[in-house]
């Protein structure tokens, strides 16, 4: 009877955090390259320019966009990433690896909130006032430290992997989670298969796939850390 409490509270908590993927409020991706040089850089099929290594990327709805770097007539990388609506999502490119810098919040107060590249205006105040849209539907929503905290909490008093794997159901149910916190929660687990498997079916939950290739080092046996890389090479 507790542990139900417990899944039903967690459930209403996270479901209250909730974001709606599938409406039309747009995200904004921005891009920084290190290294010097002339670059194609693709979202989908929007295509910019750039000498100076910074690209940015306006009114993106795609959930799940694909970025396509393009030098020449060399591709360094192609890669679907996840995006959020009303967050711009500010990555680096560094060397042939993408690094999520920051996830900044587009609007305060309903007010276009941020400058012109990676950080926020001294007064929050443009004028450019966002539309009023309906109450989204329940979907994926990154959670806040706070809130993965609160759950981080609770999920630490469960000694079995069976239950740790039903709190972890829970919270994706309506959230995603940074690699950084899936790496947390499966650190947790006894068997290295569960942690493979799990680690598996998260990866469609996640806000940051690019980054997930780093919990390969959590995997005891290496022959499961081979089949969550070539689980990755497929994705």
């Amino acid at each position: 009877m507790m542990k139900t409490t417990i899944f039903l509270g967690l459930a209403m908590l996270f479901a209250t955090l909730s974001f709606a993927q599938n409406n039309r409020r747009s995200a904004e991706v921005f891009l920084e390259i290190v290294n010097p040089g002339k670059y194609n850089v693709y979202l989908d099929e929007e295509l910019v320019s750039s000498a100076n290594g910074r690209f940015r990327f306006y009114d993106v709805y795609n959930s799940a966009p694909i970025l396509s770097i393009i030098q020449g007539n060399t591709v360094i990388l192609k890669q679907r990433i996840r995006v959020i609506p009303e967050q711009r999502l500010i990555l680096s490119l560094e060397g042939k690896q993408l690094i999520t810098l920051k996830q900044l919040n587009i609007f305060r107060n309903r007010q276009y909130a941020l400058n012109d590249f990676d950080g926020y205006t001294g007064d929050y105040n443009t004028g450019i006032v966002p539309p009023v849209v309906p109450q989204p539907d329940f979907s994926y929503r990154l959670l806040s430290e706070e809130a993965f905290q609160t759950f981080l909490t609770q999920y630490r008093r469960e000694n079995f992997d069976d239950g740790r794997l039903r709190m972890i159901n829970v919270v994706t149910k309506n959230s995603s989670l940074l690699s950084a916190q899936v790496k947390i929660l499966l650190k947790s687990f006894n068997f290295d298969d569960q942690r493979l498997k799990v680690a598996t079916n998260l990866y469609k939950n996640v806000a940051d796939p690019q980054n997930y290739f780093t919990l390969s080092d959590i995997f005891v046996f290496p022959s499961n850390k081979d089949d969550f890389l070539k689980y990755l090479e497929k994705q």
